[in-house]
């Protein structure tokens, strides 16, 4: 038996609603990278972040027991100003913490199997190289006052497929 063709789905839209929901509780306009339209109401302020999700990889590890692996680079954008001259470092602090921990999936969705139920819990990998890691990338043109910053983290889970 394959893995479940909803696993990516429901992945990807925990995590998005997570991240979303971090966003918003400290009012930080968000969009998720193939899923949210790039608005002039979210290009246009000060400070915004951009989610993107990478994968799952999936990887059947024994009869029916699966290995996934699912990477979250949290992009943000801020302009130079001095009320928020450390805009980024207080963003990237927040969803620092935010990944720093596991994360429950859920059946997200409107078709009949979407129930809203949890699937599982997305844990940070620890391995020795791992790690939840937030690199400032500074001022991304000498006449933007546009920066840039990222917190990067990779999660696994196991599945089964029962069905």
């Amino acid at each position: 038996m394959s893995a479940n063709p909803n696993w990516a789905r429901w992945i990807f839209a925990s995590l998005s609603k997570y991240l979303k929901q971090v966003a918003s509780d400290n009012s930080i306009p968000a969009m998720t990278e193939g899923v949210d339209t790039r608005t002039d109401a979210i290009l246009k302020q000060p400070d915004h972040v951009e989610i993107a999700i990478t994968g799952p990889y999936i990887r059947e590890v024994s009869h029916n027991y699966y290995h996934t692996k699912v990477g979250v680079r949290i992009l943000i954008l801020s302009q130079m100003g001095t009320d928020n001259r450390y805009a980024p470092q207080r963003i990237a602090g927040l969803f620092q913490e935010a990944l720093d921990g596991a994360i429950a999936t859920y059946r997200y969705g409107n078709l009949p199997e979407d129930d809203g139920t949890l699937l599982g819990c997305l844990s940070a990998l620890n391995g020795s190289n791992d790690a939840v890691r937030v690199m400032h990338f500074g001022q991304i043109s000498p006449t933007e006052g546009l920066r840039q910053s990222m917190v990067d983290c990779w999660y696994e889970m196991e599945l089964q497929n029962n069905t």
